[in-house]
C-alpha cells in the first residue's frame, strides 16, 4: 500500500511547530485545532493522526518530513511505541524493515517470536521471516535453544531491524 503524499513542507511549517516529539498548532484552524494545542488525536490502529485540509495525515510521517525534508517509503519506530514520535525514535524504512521490528505477538504461547512446538515431532520449531519469506530454521529440543537460534538468525538477517520481541528503549 503506497502512502498518501504529504502536505508542502512550507505549509505544514506555516500551521504547526514541532518540540520535544509532539507536534503542536501554530495557529488556530477550527475548533479542534487551536493555537499551542498538541495537534495530533488518537488513530484506531494506535498510531496518532492529525487532520489537515480535511485530510487525515499519520502523525510520525509529517514529523519525520517535517525535519528530514522528505518522507521514506515506511517511517519506523525504533522502540515499537506507536505513539512515541521523537525524531530520535523515528528511522526511515522499508516494509520488510518495518516488518523485522515488530514485537511478540499477542497470541504468541512460546514466549519467544519464531519459536513454536511441532507436536508431530515433540520438538520445539524455530523460524524467520524476511523479504516476506518464512525460512525454518530447524527443530529443537528445547524451547530456549530454539529461541537462542531463532535470535542469532534474526540479528543476521534483520541487523539494526531486529527485534527480539520486546519494546526496546532509546
Amino acid at each position: 500500500m503506497r502512502a498518501k503524499s504529504l502536505p508542502p513542507l512550507d505549509y505544514l511549517n506555516s500551521v504547526l511547530e514541532f518540540r520535544d516529539g509532539i507536534l503542536f498548532n501554530k495557529i488556530t484552524r477550527g475548533s479542534h485545532a487551536v493555537v499551542d494545542k498538541r495537534s495530533s488525536h488518537s488513530h484506531a490502529k494506535g498510531y496518532l493522526q492529525i487532520s489537515l485540509k480535511s485530510q487525515s495525515y499519520l502523525e510520525h510521517r509529517i514529523v519525520f518530513y517535517m525535519v528530514h525534508g522528505y518522507c521514506p517509503e515506511t517511517v519506523d519506530h525504533i522502540n515499537g511505541d506507536k505513539t512515541d514520535n521523537r525524531i530520535e525514535n523515528l528511522r526511515a524504512a522499508t516494509y520488510s524493515e518495518n516488518q523485522c521490528n515488530v514485537p511478540l505477538a499477542s497470541n504468541n504461547v512460546s514466549g519467544h517470536k519464531g519459536v513454536t512446538f511441532y507436536k508431530r515431532m515433540n520438538k520445539w520449531r524455530a523460524q524467520i521471516a524476511f523479504n516476506k519469506v518464512v525460512k525454518h530454521l530447524g527443530y529443537f529440543d528445547t524451547k530456549e535453544l530454539a529461541a537462542e537460534f531463532v535470535e542469532l538468525a534474526r540479528d543476521m538477517f534483520h541487523n539494526n531491524f531486529a527485534n527480539h520481541g520486546v519494546h526496546r528503549s532509546i
